[in-house]
């Protein structure tokens, strides 16, 4: 039982959709929807379904995401920048018009309920509207990604599945490139990176429109995709630790995303706004040895 609204099953693997019937305490029931198999992507091949949320129901599951609350850079977080419906996770970038304070949404599962895991395969449905000055991401992070000497990558390090900015920090229009990296050592003069660099869609493709994000963490690398296809390989910087999941939007004017337009972002719900939209997050990893 995943929570009031949602249930995770072992079913046959010849099984594809049908009801789920529930036997509980009170009495028997039947799923009022079927169900849909939720099957393993190619780099997941062997693997089995370990987490996920669907973003089901009309509220963020606070058992498994924090919704920050502080000031970082140029935008407040917010929960109330934070929208869950039509299993859609919408995270809106917005201006009060009263303060011209900039809000946005900043989750992870780095809670005592949430979940944090080493190794595996971890895919998110997403897109971005996004706009000047502000950027978005997907990625993991250590509570132990700190500065060693010497460097440790194996206590834990950041790994950034899919970085999005509308623009970079010369107001080049870069809407349809991402970029992933990873950091370790801390964040101090010592720390350590690599990056992918940018990389654009195929041609005619948007990021206003859906794509998959993933990431295959092993022992000994880290391979990036985007819709099942992989674009990057990293072998340094490989944490052995455990990482939490982190979905976030940043605001910083004159930075790596640009200037923050002269009338900010506009009240929430504007045309304005920056918007990232998530569909679901899952993380697969290899069954337990015999």
């Amino acid at each position: 039982m995943d929570s009031a609204t949602q249930i995770s099953v072992t079913v046959p693997a010849l099984a594809v959709s049908g009801p789920i019937g529930v036997e509980t305490a009170g009495g028997t029931g039947k799923s009022a929807a079927p169900f849909a198999v939720l099957s393993a992507p190619a780099p997941a091949s062997g693997y089995r379904l370990a987490w996920h949320d669907e973003f089901d129901g009309t509220n963020l599951n606070l058992r498994n995401w924090r919704a920050h609350t502080a000031t970082r850079y140029d935008a407040v977080q917010t929960a109330d920048a934070v929208d869950v419906s039509n299993s859609i996770l919408t995270i809106t970038t917005y201006t009060d018009p009263s303060t011209g304070k900039h809000h946005t949404g900043f989750l992870d599962t780095n809670i005592g309920s949430g979940y944090k895991f080493t190794f595996g395969y971890i895919e998110a449905r997403l897109r971005f509207v996004g706009r000047s000055g502000q950027w978005s991401e997907f990625w993991l992070q250590s509570n132990r990604n700190k500065a060693y000497a010497p460097p440790n990558p194996a206590a834990g390090a950041e790994v950034d599945i899919i970085e999005h900015r509308a623009f970079d920090d010369k107001q080049s229009d870069v809407r349809n490139l991402h970029s992933s990296a990873v950091h370790w050592n801390g964040y101090g003069a010592d720390r350590l990176f690599l990056e992918s660099g940018v990389r654009p869609l195929p041609a005619e493709e948007s990021f206003s429109e859906w794509h998959t994000a993933g990431l295959l963490w092993t022992p000994d690398r880290y391979r990036f995709f985007l819709d099942g296809v992989q674009f990057w390989e990293a072998k340094d910087g490989i944490s052995q630790s455990q990482e939490f999941i982190r979905l976030t939007t940043e605001v910083k004017d004159k930075s790596r995303a640009g200037q923050i337009p002269a009338g900010g972002y506009g009240p929430r719900g504007a045309d304005t706004n920056a918007v990232t939209q998530v569909d679901w997050v899952r993380v697969w990893q290899p069954p337990p040895a015999s």
